[in-house]
């Protein structure tokens, strides 16, 4: 029995082979995808996946709550302590492969003979920290007990997803959007081609960019929320009444919503507090440091990942924060689909470049191309899916299941 498992950097799932098709695992209440993220309550033991998203919710957003696991293995992460326990960093990523793996067994009755694992083309933007991220992940599987298993690129995967309903021999072009990553793949797919047992010639090229759905989110705050946060609002100078915009380096650095913690400092608290004394409006100030200090990051993250959902579908949408509890620090403000995309501009430039480095990689033109496979979270956004209509043409798209289809593909690979 293979298992196929996408450690994502927002979501992660599990797919089992069923001879020459497979289908995901349902890891908990039925539910096939579940968020990577750990949480332990104040008195409780550490939770996983969907339920810890559920504890975090319920627990009124108290206790240990970790996030984009993914992101942090090309880096030099300190040890913590959750619930007494003192964990490295590589132990935590194991403890949610352990999670994933041993859910699958109490569903499937049985233990893998063989685990694919997800990985990115690129999990970082330079090579040295790539590769360390993939020892971690190897480390992880081993501290995991996991002694049968192989790595599988994630846009490869995907293809292999997209094989699968396939009824001609052509050339694919695979764009995986994921969390912290994108990549690209160029290969030959088709029917008598899945029987083949070596499938790396038909693998012509690949490539991937570091930057995805959480580098969108920094676009989003960047273009939507930043001024609500401060940035450019008046203030006026000391020892005088003369007014200046506020421009501080903070305004760029809460753009990773994840590592809010890591500005947590005593001098940025007497910054935030002086701040609400200068400023014309001292509303900016007081949010911007509980959107640090009361580990707000989380819940704005949710509520642009919603914004992003809701402008996939239409040409805009109200951006609503409840969080702080406050009239005067709560906020709504209309977010609109072409300015979105017009700020992640050289976001998808950098994409254009990967993908045309691709071609080249692969020895072919665009006009080669058949057919473009879409998936991730991602590839949903209109903007996305229009760069590519217009270097390959409309009708040659088509899309996965947006969080599945590289987890089915590993599966199969």
């Amino acid at each position: 029995m293979r298992l196929g498992i996408d450690f994502g950097t927002t979501n992660s799932a599990v797919a089992v082979q069923r001879g020459m098709s497979a289908e995901l695992v349902p890891l908990s209440r039925e539910e096939h995808t579940q968020r990577t993220v750990i949480h332990c309550p104040l008195d409780g033991e550490p939770l996983f996946g969907n339920d810890a998203f559920r504890s975090y919710l319920d627990q009124d957003l108290t206790g240990r709550f970790i996030r984009s696991l993914k992101s942090f293995l090309s880096q030099d992460v300190p040890s913590t302590t959750i619930a007494g326990k003192r964990y490295e960093f590589v132990d935590l990523v194991a403890e949610y492969l352990m999670f994933l793996i041993e859910r699958s067994v109490a569903v499937l009755g049985r233990r893998p003979d063989e685990i694919v694992m997800g990985r990115p083309v690129n999990f970082a933007d330079i090579q040295s920290d790539s590769d360390r991220a993939e020892r971690t992940l190897s480390e992880a599987l081993d501290r995991a007990g996991v002694t049968n298993y192989r790595f599988q690129l994630e846009p490869v995967a995907a293809a292999h997803k997209y094989e699968s309903t396939a009824s001609t021999e052509h050339l694919v072009l695979v764009g995986d959007f994921g969390g912290g990553t994108s990549d690209f793949a160029i290969l030959r797919v088709g029917p008598k081609r899945r029987q083949l047992d070596d499938r790396t010639s038909d693998i012509l090229a690949v490539d991937g960019v570091a930057k995805a759905g959480d580098h969108i989110d920094g676009h989003f705050m960047d273009c939507f929320l930043l001024e609500e946060f401060g940035k450019n609002a008046l203030f006026r100078k000391r020892y005088t009444e003369e007014l200046e915009p506020w421009k501080s380096p903070i305004h760029g650095q809460i753009k990773r919503l994840f590592e809010l913690h890591r500005l947590r400092d005593e001098p940025l608290n007497r910054g935030l507090k002086y701040m609400q004394k200068r400023l014309v409006n001292p509303v900016y100030a007081e949010r911007l440091h509980r959107l640090i200090f009361d580990d707000l990051g989380y819940p704005l993250a949710w509520q642009i990942e919603e914004s992003k959902k809701a402008l996939s579908t239409s040409a805009e949408t109200t951006f609503r924060f409840r969080e702080f509890y406050s009239e005067r620090l709560d906020f709504d403000r209309p977010v609109g689909l072409a300015e979105f995309g017009e700020s992640c501009g050289t976001t998808i430039r950098e994409y254009n470049d990967a993908i045309t480095r691709t071609l080249s990689m692969a020895g072919v033109q665009e006009a080669d191309i058949d057919s473009v496979f879409l998936t991730g979270g991602t590839s949903q956004l209109p903007f996305i899916r229009a760069s590519f209509a217009a270097r390959f043409g409309e009708e040659k798209i088509s899309a996965g299941d947006a969080l599945t289809s590289v987890c089915i593909g590993l599966a199969l690979s």
